[in-house]
């Protein structure tokens, strides 16, 4: 076939396939448009919230169990609530409870070593630790046997203790290297204070401190089924279910009564600008703008909670990100809370760690992470939304997407038997009101857009306004001086507070003084 031919072939094929373009392209555009997804409707939810008199129920020695039948596949799950902390430890003895909850497991039992545990249980193919046990249905006498074991008879070997203690002195030693770490931990120490309990951190010493002795005390005087909730489901009928778990778990003894003393928390440092540079200089700064808060069974909550979706907790739908992030590009990650957020502190997270909004005061915190350069535009970003909704800038359409993403997630609660019972037991651990989930959407649908504005009042307050950066210090102080895609809002937000550099925030919010803040 010569050339000629195949091109007098290939020209006809190409016309043909351009008219059937043409045609997809005219059908597509005179297709008619859907709904926005603004538009859609939906029937009212209609959800029945269980009820946790259906699962819960109690053993001879006084164990709370939560029981429910899973019949999806041959499996057994079950955790163990334990009230072992925080705010049991002893100041010079801090990081014991984490050991002993480690080197239950590791170090094995008066019967079995570490070492035979792992090979049996990877035999059975299933896992245990000191709270919790997962295990083929088949399995199960075995498995429970084994965890019983290791919750009344364990070893704690010398060795185990001293390869625990290694482990955590190198991460002890470098914490002060990594900038969402630091932030996290002088954010706690700001708005809680140092000495206190929520803010008290292992150190060398407390770990050094530390005996196998102190490991077998602590289990004496707190592992026992008056100080725990256990929570079981899998493929079994209830009632044949708690006969075993009577048998087993029945015998356990009581142990002393874990009464936690929960701090009285008041805000500890004042309104201000505070900066702390980590070891390790980064080439971005971490962003913690924030006050001391409220707790979840506020009766303020439910509002609190909306106002904040609106201002940075929803995600893409919420303004701190539309305008850090989306209109901005300052941040990947950025947004707001109420509660325990904040992120990376010492007992687990920068907001309070803990039982931060459940057993004592949350915080309020903003937060993003921006290059040196923006840090301080960042930050105004944020201030600028967080006095707009202090302010009143909120209406009946933010009311709307809030309230709708709250009630229509509230099912999702209780994806799934485990989830269900999960969330019951942890009601009861924590002392909370048993019917939160019973009342929950009619608190949440009763919110109005006056409520929004009386709490954005009344729980964002610009007099306590703490704002911290970690990162290279002398970069963050400066600011951005010429950024051209975001030139009249940097120039808007520097004319708000006082210039491009982080004193006019100073002056703003504070004595007019940043305060640098030396790592310990």
């Amino acid at each position: 076939m010569n050339k000629r031919h195949r091109i007098s072939r290939i020209i006809p094929a190409l016309i043909a396939l351009a008219f059937v373009a043409a045609l997809g392209v005219q059908a597509f555009a005179q297709a008619p448009k859907g709904p926005r997804p603004e538009q859609f409707t939906y029937p009212p939810l209609n959800f029945k919230v269980p009820k946790a008199a259906d699962f819960r129920t109690k053993l001879s020695n006084g164990l709370a169990v939560y029981v429910a039948e899973d019949h999806e596949i041959p499996w057994f799950t079950a955790s163990l609530l334990l009230r072992t902390g925080p705010f049991l430890e002893p100041k010079d003895k801090l990081g014991v409870d984490g050991f002993v909850s480690s080197i239950i497991r590791s170090g094995g039992s008066a019967t079995m070593t570490g070492e035979q545990i792992n090979e049996r249980m990877d035999f059975l193919a299933g896992t245990v630790t000191a709270r919790s046990l997962s295990i083929h249905m088949k399995h199960l006498d075995e498995g429970l046997k084994i965890w019983m074991d290791i919750l009344t008879n364990p070893a704690f070997p010398e060795d185990k203790l001293r390869r625990d203690k290694d482990r955590s002195l190198p991460e002890i030693r470098n914490r002060n290297k990594n900038v969402t770490q630091v932030a996290g931990r002088v954010y706690n120490d700001l708005i809680y204070g140092e000495d206190s309990p929520i803010a008290q951190e292992t150190n060398e010493e407390t770990i050094n401190a530390i005996t196998r002795a102190d490991l077998q005390a602590w289990h004496k005087k707190y592992y026992g089924a008056n100080n725990a909730i256990l929570v079981v489901s899998g493929d079994f009928k209830k009632a044949d279910m708690l006969k075993k778990l009577e048998a087993v778990f029945g015998k356990w003894r009581k142990a002393d009564k874990a009464v936690p003393a929960i701090p009285k928390v008041q805000q500890a440092a004042k309104a201000g600008v505070y900066m702390v540079q980590p070891e390790v200089i980064p080439n971005q700064g971490v962003i913690r703008i924030g006050h001391l808060g409220l707790t979840i069974d506020n009766p303020d909550y439910p509002a609190v909670d909306l106002m904040n979706y609106i201002l940075g907790g929803g995600s893409f739908s919420s303004r701190i990100t539309k305008v850090v992030r989306t209109d901005n590009g300052l941040a990947y990650s950025t947004g707001s809370s109420f509660g325990g957020g904040g992120g990376g502190g010492p007992r687990g997270g920068g907001g309070g760690g803990t039982g931060a909004g459940i057993l004592y005061p949350g915080t309020f915190t903003a937060s993003c992470q921006t290059k040196n350069s923006t840090v301080v535009f960042a930050a105004q970003l944020m201030l600028d939304l967080i006095e707009g909704m202090h302010n009143g800038d909120v209406g009946e359409e933010d009311l709307k997407m809030a309230k709708s993403a709250r009630v229509n997630a509230f099912p999702s609660m209780f994806a799934g038997v485990g989830s269900i019972i999960q969330n019951f037991a942890n009601l009861e651990f924590n002392g909370r009101p048993m019917d939160y989930y019973d009342t929950y959407l009619g608190k949440y649908e009763k919110v109005t857009v006056a409520d929004l504005k009386r709490v954005a009042q009344k729980w964002l307050q610009p007099d306590k306004m703490v704002i911290l950066v970690a990162g290279n210090i002398e970069e963050c102080k400066a600011g951005a001086n010429n950024q051209l895609p975001n030139q009249p809002t940097i120039d808007a937000m520097a004319a708000k507070y006082g210039g491009r550099t982080i004193g006019g925030l100073a002056k703003t919010y504070g004595d007019g003084t940043v305060h640098v803040i030396k790592l310990k």
